[in-house]
């Protein structure tokens, strides 16, 4: 193996064996790893020559994610997102690597019974459809992610054995690299996605919470962690979905147990304290918005109230940074009004 040449080659030039068996472990572990990686990708690229097959159309325009979306529903029932299938399809950009769930649907939607199961039929390992089209695009996508993964790996050779031929030595006592746990330098941009508000939550040292949808930033006077639902039936939390939300909407309404006077007085009354205590307490909201798209949290930025659209009615809230740094966060203050 590639990693053995290297740890027989720096055993003779490096007095510092440990560290670059950690290396060359890691290089083993990436070796030993592409091939699952190459078989995902070309399975995704089948899955998604298949169905631009059954539905006799290209995937290249708003036009056909809305037709699909309609064709999959119409089928078997089931809602994808528009969204979700545009970064299938690498129409849409802040591409994410699509649930499980997701792959289910449109597996279904070709008369599998499963995602598992049309990975299973493409490897010939069950019976299924398998037209021949799914095996012609594993074909004509393989070399091409296999150039791909192996010009990848090639490049974390030369970068991280550069690292350690050429770079300082490091003994076992040192701390090169932050703790898990530590706020080390990292940035949270607009569009990035989380499966759920415990993966965010932690990013600020919150591991235990009673409720997702609105956290006190440790250490941060008035800034808060929000996890608003879009479309909530009392909270609403409205904008424009399409341009991830440059500002959000938020009102207050009863349920159905109140009617008539009743509603409106306490909804009034809701709504007024709403506002009255965000212009007291000037918050400054990191804001990761569930059901935009899918079921999981999207980040969107830095929001503080709009001073000159809100009333005792609503309160509008307005973008004011795309990105969170979370390696230093006492910047967020100078954010707020």
């Amino acid at each position: 193996m590639i990693s053995n040449f290297f740890l027989q080659f720096y055993s003779i030039f490096s007095p510092d064996r440990l560290l670059f068996q950690k290396f060359c472990l890691y290089l083993h572990l990436i070796s030993d790893n592409m091939q699952s990686l190459l078989t995902q990708e070309q399975a995704q690229a089948a899955l998604r020559n298949a169905i631009e097959d059954a539905i006799g159309r290209k995937m290249v325009s708003p036009h056909d994610f809305d037709f699909l979306a309609q064709a999959i529903y119409s089928k078997i029932g089931a809602s994808v997102s528009i969204n979700t299938l545009k970064r299938f399809w690498g129409y849409q950009p802040n591409y994410v690597s699509p649930r499980m769930a997701t792959l289910d649907i449109l597996s279904q939607f070709l008369n599998y019974k499963d995602w598992q199961h049309f990975c299973a039929t493409l490897a010939g390992t069950a019976d299924g459809p398998a037209p021949q089209d799914v095996v012609t695009a594993v074909t004509s996508t393989s070399r091409r992610v296999i150039r791909w993964g192996l010009a990848t790996l090639l490049l974390i050779i030369i970068v991280v054995g550069g690292f350690f031929l050429l770079g300082p030595s490091t003994s076992e006592t040192d701390t090169p690299m932050a703790h898990s746990g530590d706020n080390a330098k990292h940035v949270i941009r607009r569009g990035q996605i989380f499966d759920t508000c415990g993966d965010y939550l932690r990013l600020f040292g919150i591991t235990a919470a009673d409720h997702y949808w609105d956290q006190p930033l440790p250490h941060n006077e008035g800034i808060i962690i929000w996890g608003p639902e879009y479309h909530h039936p009392q909270w609403h939390n409205d904008g424009d979905r399409d341009s991830l939300m440059p500002t959000i909407t938020e009102w207050w309404e009863p349920d159905d147990s109140l009617d008539g006077n009743e509603r409106k007085t306490v909804m009034d009354e809701k709504n007024k304290n709403l506002f009255f205590t965000v212009m007291r307490t000037k918050e400054l909201r990191i804001t990761f918005m569930k059901n935009l798209t899918d079921t999981g949290y999207v980040f969107l930025g830095i929001y503080r109230t709009n001073l000159e659209q809100s009333d005792s009615t609503h309160v509008v809230w307005e973008r004011v940074a795309d990105e969170c740094d979370l390696s230093d966060l006492t910047y967020l203050q100078q954010l707020r009004h």
